[in-house]
């Protein structure tokens, strides 16, 4: 059976700093968070032949992401007690896409598509992918 992967990537900048980070807090610093998401479909819809809308999907991620934008991530939800790692982004971002992708939504979020993946990079070389 044929399956299609549509890849779609955003960004922010924030601050942070893990707390417990080898028995203490460590210091405050920032990065250029880059997150990419992977979602699947099993059929093209009729009409447009695509799984989703692009344009739709990128709406849906940056509504996540841009709260998370030019703040300590410390001091913004649930990261007041969470630790703002890359993991707990990417499964925060991920939780929070799979409300955004129910069956049949108005939006341009077409029915069928599941979330696969988010992966957060916190540099060039590092990142933590949440799989769900």
């Amino acid at each position: 059976m044929s399956r299609y992967q549509l890849i779609i990537e955003d960004g922010f900048s924030s601050a942070h700093a893990l707390r417990h980070y080898h028995g203490e807090t460590e210091p405050l610093h920032g990065h250029n968070f880059r997150v990419q998401l992977v979602v699947e479909g099993k059929r093209l819809q009729k009409k447009v032949k695509y799984v989703t809308d692009f344009i739709a999907l990128q709406k849906a991620l940056r509504a996540i992401v841009r709260p998370l934008a030019h703040v300590n991530l410390n001091e913004t939800p649930p990261f007041k007690k969470e630790n703002p790692s890359a993991e707990n982004l990417a499964r925060f971002i991920g939780q929070e896409m799979k409300r955004r992708l129910p069956a049949g939504r108005q939006d341009g979020l077409k029915a069928g598509v599941r979330l696969i993946s988010v992966t957060v990079w916190e540099t060039p070389e590092t990142a933590a992918r949440f799989l769900p």
